[in-house]
């Protein structure tokens, strides 16, 4: 009988055993007197939720969660205080309050990751503080007085901002794989801030999206970060043609190319649509892979203020105009004058095949390198919104 239920027994002591490797435990005590309750937030990039309370008796609190990854929370006291976590499973944390504020004056233990995170946070609470100190002192003075110490008090807060940048731009070199570089990514010296401010410091997020890439792939952590640097390079793509726009007066960097039927079609005639600019060639098997994907977002989208605007560098005409003709394309579709020396597709930066830009109604590029299924969501989100 024994020996027939054994392997029951067996599974079940591994599936026991399964969720207590996931199961974290928070216990909390407090060294100064304080009542109600105590909340733990999960954290995402730009929020966080309540997914717990537990009621402070005698000081102490006890929170008991699942998680199957790298997770982020927020320990949070009554008067918006709180403490933030990095937990990985199985871990037994434990905090010790001293006196308030309670950010400034606790310990962590059984928490690497939370013990990284106290660090930082410790660390901009005080910038915090001497910014707050500055930005005091500064709106105290005088008309006069600002004439005489207003640039030294200036420079005196981008000292302190600068120190914090080089702070986190070390924290994160040092721990490269480590979650908690994303809280170094994305720390703020208020609201509108980022610590990390420069454009240059996208390459923290790409070279920290790159590392912890390989060692947690399916972290949704991980994934928004991939996500997030997608859109920064995107928004810095954008800021530069905007920039080289500004800098060649009497260019048009939207194209003006001849059709089919030799007839000049631009991209600033059709101001007031959305208009998908799509750099192809018919020697490109990507391109005209993509040829059904454009045609569905066409036929979706075109009666609601869509247009595809196609751009072809084929070397040779004829086959490029045989190719339009046999798909029967519905849409713009025109050709670079000298594919071998292309002026609008140098200037858009386009280095392979099949590309897209996506300008809005006002005529201006929003979107970059839109393909395949991440090419029907953006559709989906413009006209179904």
């Amino acid at each position: 009988m024994m020996n027939r239920f054994a392997p029951l027994l067996f599974a079940a002591a591994l599936l026991g055993g399964c969720s207590n490797e996931n199961k974290i435990t928070i216990t909390g005590s407090l060294t100064s007197p304080m009542e109600g309750m105590v909340y733990l937030d999960q954290s995402e990039v730009d929020r966080s939720a309540a997914v717990d309370s537990a009621e402070i008796k005698r000081g102490r609190f006890r929170f008991t969660r699942e998680v199957t990854g790298p997770e982020f929370f927020q320990v949070r006291f009554p008067g918006n205080e709180f403490v933030g976590l990095l937990v990985m499973p199985g871990e037994k944390i434990n905090l010790e309050f001293g006196k308030k504020p309670l950010a400034m004056n606790y310990t962590v233990a059984g928490s690497p990751g939370s013990e990284d995170i106290r660090f930082l946070d410790q660390q901009l609470l005080v910038t915090k503080t001497r910014l707050d100190s500055v930005r005091s002192i500064y709106n105290s003075l005088t008309s006069e007085e600002i004439a005489l110490r207003g640039t030294e008090l200036e420079q005196a807060f981008v000292d302190i901002v600068d120190t914090q940048r080089k702070f986190n731009i070390k924290f994160i070199i040092e721990n490269i794989s480590s979650m908690s570089a994303i809280q170094a990514l994305y720390q703020r010296i208020d609201e509108n801030t980022y610590v990390l401010y420069q454009p240059r410091d996208l390459q923290y997020l790409k070279i920290v999206s790159d590392s912890l890439s390989v060692r947690y792939p399916v972290s949704r952590h991980v994934r928004a970060l991939k996500e997030n640097v997608t859109t920064e390079l995107n928004r810095m793509y954008i800021d530069r043609m905007a920039t080289l726009a500004s800098q060649l007066p009497g260019t048009n960097t939207k194209p003006e190319l001849p059709d089919i039927n030799d007839r000049m079609i631009s991209v600033s005639s059709l101001k007031g649509k959305y208009v998908l600019v799509s750099f192809w060639s018919t020697a490109s098997p990507e391109s005209m892979n993509e040829l059904p994907v454009l045609r569905s977002i066409y036929n979706a989208y075109h009666s609601r203020g869509l247009e595809i605007y196609q751009v072809s560098l084929d070397t040779d005409i004829e086959r490029w105009k045989n190719v339009v003709r046999f798909e029967e394309i519905p849409w713009i579709s025109v050709r670079e004058a000298d594919p071998e020396r292309p002026v609008y597709s140098r200037m858009m930066n386009i280095t392979s095949l099949p590309s897209n830009l996506l300008y809005d109604q006002e005529g201006n590029i929003i979107n970059t390198n839109l393909s395949g299924r991440n090419l029907m969501i953006r559709m989906d989100q413009i006209f179904n919104k």
